[in-house]
């Protein structure tokens, strides 16, 4: 398995950004992908430093990428830069520039993410539906879908930043906005396999849940007992995407060094 760091100059973003990307050895390409994204308060890194991420991939000889999105929130920021374009466009391209191994086939890419990052991954695959078979979002929810104003807090000002004042859940920022558009547009359908911890403390299904399963979408909810909006969620969870939702099993069992 290789772990490789990269600071990508992004052309959308005019900026360097840290992207670590995880590769099989063991598995012949083109690799199955997983585009996995942080947490508002995490980086690129966090993924691989506090789970057993870096084992876990290469028993299933697949493809891990870690961007960072610093605090955009994964979307096109208003006052701010076009991280959500930088996500869904130039990031999946210049990397298959740079490692033709990734798969180019929608039904070999996937995305997923926690907690920002979860509101993240459901609004790029569902703005980008013709590039993710599937999506796994994390104690994630439409962020979107309030009214947000910079009411002092460092929450409202950061939100404000990124959506501006109001409600902009009638805009691309909006996931249940983007899943409309897919449902006029007749397809595709990312698969969604979402969870939530029985503690979470804004609630579970974050208003997802009843919205999805009235639309066509394939959809999986699931809520893990006994742990709240932490890392021992997120890690059974992303196991739980891979091996069961995508159905993607070990191709070893044990590594000796």
């Amino acid at each position: 398995m290789a772990l490789i760091e990269i600071n990508l100059y992004s052309q959308v973003l005019n900026l360097e950004v840290p992207v670590d990307v995880i590769l099989p050895q063991d598995a012949a390409p083109p690799y199955k992908t997983v585009w996995l994204y942080h947490g508002g308060t995490g980086d690129h890194t966090l993924w691989e430093r506090y789970t057993d991420m870096e084992r876990f991939v290469r028993e299933r000889g697949i493809a891990v990428v870690t961007p960072t999105a610093h605090k955009s929130l994964f979307t096109d920021m208003l006052h701010g830069q076009e991280y959500g374009k930088f996500m869904g466009e130039e990031l999946i391209e210049r990397l298959r520039e740079i490692f033709p191994c990734l798969s180019t086939a929608r039904e070999d890419n996937y995305v997923a993410g926690l907690s920002n990052g979860a509101y993240g991954c459901l609004r790029i695959g569902m703005r980008y539906p013709e590039k993710f078979a599937a999506i796994g979002s994390f104690s994630g929810g439409d962020f979107a879908d309030q009214y947000w104003t910079d009411d002092g807090t460092y929450r409202g000002r950061r939100h404000v930043l990124v959506f501006g004042e109001g409600n902009p859940g009638q805009s691309e920022h909006g996931v249940k906005f983007l899943a409309r558009r897919v449902v006029e547009q007749g397809g595709p359908y990312p698969r969604i396999f979402h969870v939530s911890g029985e503690l979470e403390p804004g609630g579970q299904g974050n208003g997802m849940t009843d919205f999805f399963r009235d639309l066509p979408f394939e959809y999986k909810f699931r809520v893990y007992p006994g742990v709240g909006h932490e890392w021992e969620l997120w890690e059974e969870a992303f196991h739980d995407f891979v091996d069961e939702f995508l159905g993607i099993r070990p191709i070893v069992t044990k590594y000796y060094v």
